[in-house]
C-alpha cells in the first residue's frame, strides 16, 4: 500500500502574474523564432499587440543612407500612432518602411539592428491605446 502526503503539507507553488510572464518573455535582447509561439502568448495575457514583419528582410531601426545608420525611429517607453514609420526592413540593398498598424507604448524593440526577419515575425511590441472609446459617458485616452 502506498501513503501520500495529505495537500496541507505540501506547499502551493507562486504563480507568476500574466505580466511577469510577459516582461520575462520579452526580456530577450533578441529572439530566436522557436521561441515565437511562448512569446506571443505571453504577451497576449498581458494585452500586448505585435507589429510584425510585412516581408524576409534585415530587421532597421532606423533608415541607413551611405553606410550610416540614423537614429531608431522607435524606442522602448515612446508612443507610436497607427500609420507611423517605426523600423525598416532592408531588402536586396532596398529599405521598405514598417509602419505601425496599432496606436500605443513601444514595450519593447524584439530585434537588434542587422539581424534577419521572416514574414510575420513580430518586430515591436505595443501596449495598445485606444482614443476616443467612450465607457459610460467618460472619454478614455
Amino acid at each position: 500500500m502506498v501513503e501520500s502526503i495529505p495537500a496541507e503539507a505540501v506547499p502551493a507553488a507562486s504563480k507568476p502574474t500574466s505580466t511577469k510572464l510577459a516582461k520575462k518573455a520579452l526580456s530577450g535582447s533578441s529572439l530566436k523564432p522557436v521561441s515565437n509561439f511562448g512569446l506571443i502568448e505571453a504577451a497576449a495575457d498581458a494585452g500586448l499587440l505585435f507589429i510584425t514583419s510585412p516581408k524576409v528582410g534585415l530587421f532597421r531601426k532606423g533608415r541607413t543612407v551611405k553606410g550610416k545608420s540614423g537614429p531608431p525611429l522607435c524606442e522602448e517607453g515612446q508612443i507610436v500612432k497607427e500609420g507611423q514609420v517605426v523600423c525598416y526592413l532592408e531588402q536586396l540593398g532596398t529599405q521598405q518602411p514598417v509602419e505601425a498598424d496599432v496606436t500605443g507604448e513601444v514595450e519593447k524593440v524584439l530585434w537588434e539592428d542587422g539581424v534577419p526577419v521572416g514574414y510575420g515575425d513580430p518586430l515591436i511590441a505595443v501596449k495598445p491605446s485606444f482614443p476616443g472609446i467612450k465607457v459610460k459617458g467618460q472619454l478614455l485616452g
